[in-house]
């Protein structure tokens, strides 16, 4: 574990500005994993989906994603979705259920269980409490 941990902490460092490196094989594996994300993320919320799509295993993912952001696959797939389901809550007028039938959810309950696991609060206490925080800071 110890050993895992140092390997990443060397790959983060390397990534820091002016690090005069070469780009390797996890970086083309994130790069087309990170592009598939971005236009797939209300399809399919499963590594192993996006795994056989590109052709590596769930392992070689989740090690590239853990290189290049310091976090897992499923925090990566997740972390778009999140932040779309927000952007309609806050600046729509569609309900939770039809958000989360348009970002691939297959049920209300299953939408409002993701995005509570992923933000602390239900769909609608979000939409609610960021709205008079937005009226609070207009006025």
């Amino acid at each position: 574990m110890v050993r895992h941990l140092l390997a990443v902490l060397v790959l983060r460092l390397s990534h820091l500005p002016g690090g005069d490196r070469r780009p390797t094989v996890g970086d083309e594996t994130f790069r087309r994993f990170r592009q598939a994300v971005e236009t797939g993320f209300t399809r399919t919320r499963r590594v192993e989906g996006y795994a056989t799509r590109l052709g590596y295993s769930t392992r070689t993912l989740t090690r590239a994603t853990l290189a290049a952001t310091g976090h897992g696959t499923k925090t990566f797939i997740d972390e778009p979705l999140t932040l779309e389901a927000k952007r309609r809550l806050l600046h729509g007028s569609s309900t939770a259920a039809a958000i989360g039938d348009r970002l691939g959810s297959p049920s209300t309950t299953v939408f409002t269980r993701f995005f509570r696991h992923r933000t602390g609060e239900t769909p609608a206490a979000f939409r609610a409490r960021a709205r008079i925080t937005a009226g609070a800071a207009d006025g």
